[in-house]
């Protein structure tokens, strides 16, 4: 697969939505439905992190949007040059009304794991979860032009700066499940789909399942857009070491096949 072809799928992603976090007390989301294709799609770094690609795609939409100017991205907060409190992922200029916003963006993705004490939300990297990930996004990441105004650039410290967000992903119930997982401030029309372990697949699948691998750069892609794209395919007895997201074939939604230990490490 080209990486046109994955670029142009990660930005219909990012306007096509739907987000996974909705209205925060903090932040409202920010209007990506504004946003459009340009005429030109420039190929990105496939090869970088998935935050920072999704970064960069969201980048190449405003730079050639006329409602938003950006004026700055990965905008470092700093005492001095040895201490940073933070970054602003993007500083943009609404052309309309000529407001500062400070725009937050990320993309994840949770499992809901349920214990005798309720439901975990760890992500593919169980190091991670959805409760710490919105705690500090709320406290820390969308606070930071308010608590911290008098170090930003000169020309930004006397203006009134609104903070929006994005937060797209999926979340995965396992196929056991008896209700979705349904945390605080998630869209409730956000992306969904389900997760097993490696040694629950033979007895969910039939033997004769169609697995198509959707590779980590296209995690954040709907299916609906995956439905037009390429994609390896996935043998079932095949070891794993890490979560690895499948679509069987013709299934309306993702899959994750995680090893048998998760979440534990193996």
């Amino acid at each position: 697969m080209s990486p046109l072809v994955t670029t142009r799928a990660l930005l219909k992603s990012l306007i096509s939505g739907p987000l996974l976090v909705g209205d925060l007390p903090e932040a409202r989301t920010f209007p990506f439905q504004e946003l459009s294709l340009p005429d030109e799609i420039p190929s990105l770094n496939l090869q970088q992190k998935l935050g920072h690609l999704y970064e960069d795609a969201l980048a190449i939409l405003i730079e050639k949007s006329p409602r938003w100017d950006l004026l700055e991205r990965n905008l470092q907060i700093q005492t001095d040059i040895h201490t940073t409190l933070g970054e602003l992922d993007f500083l943009l200029r609404d052309t309309n009304s000529g407001q500062l916003i400070h725009l937050e963006l990320a993309t994840k993705f949770y499992l809901g794991f349920e214990t005798g004490a309720g439901f975990l939300l760890p992500g593919p990297d169980a190091r991670d979860n959805y409760q710490n990930k919105l705690s500090r996004l709320r406290n820390h990441q969308l606070r930071l032009p308010d608590t911290h105004q008098a170090l930003l650039p000169g020309e930004y410290r006397d203006e009134l700066i609104i903070t929006r967000h994005l937060v797209y992903g999926c979340l995965f119930d396992h196929v056991d499940a008896t209700a979705p997982v349904t945390p605080e401030f998630i869209n409730p029309h956000c992306r969904r789909g389900k997760w097993l372990t490696l040694g629950e697949v033979p007895s969910y699948f039939p033997a004769d399942t169609c697995f198509s691998i959707i590779p980590k750069p296209l995690w954040p892609v709907p299916v609906p857009i995956l439905r037009d794209l390429s994609l390896a395919t996935w043998q079932a007895e095949s070891a794993i070491d890490r979560c690895l997201m499948v679509r069987p074939e013709n299934s309306p939604h993702p899959f994750f096949i995680t090893p048998d230990s998760y979440p534990a490490p193996p």
